[in-house]
């Protein structure tokens, strides 16, 4: 069986978990499926500090998919400090990842060139 697909599908996810006396988390993910495309954002941090003997501990992941393009791009960044020395050791992860695919379908099908070529754009211009 051939043929394209017009179904486009992003979705994403992201997890912060900290563990000491003083702990802050924050996590965020977006995602848009337009014709012929879906993209992605995710991003976690996590940052704990320990005022009493012992390290900290910290986890941040993100994640996610898309599906429906021939063109698929990824890609996830992640960071992790442990600082240990002093009287307040201090951990911290950081991850972002960002997803999007492209092509087979023409999300132009709808409009003609002479349309796209007049004074506006549907109110865009």
């Amino acid at each position: 069986m051939s043929g394209s697909t017009n179904t486009f599908l992003a979705a994403m996810n992201s997890t912060a978990q900290a563990m000491g006396d003083l702990t802050a988390t924050k996590t965020e993910t977006a995602a848009a499926v337009l014709p012929g495309a879906s993209i992605g954002f995710a991003a976690a941090v996590a940052v704990a500090q320990d005022t009493s003997p012992g390290m900290p501990h910290t986890s941040a992941t993100t994640g996610g998919l898309v599906s429906g393009g021939s063109i698929t791009s990824s890609h996830t960044d992640h960071v992790s400090i442990d600082l240990p020395f002093g009287p307040n050791p201090v951990s911290a992860d950081f991850s972002i990842t960002t997803m999007s695919t492209h092509g087979d379908s023409d999300f132009l099908s709808g409009y003609s060139l002479s349309g796209l070529m007049g004074p506006s754009v549907h109110g865009l211009f």
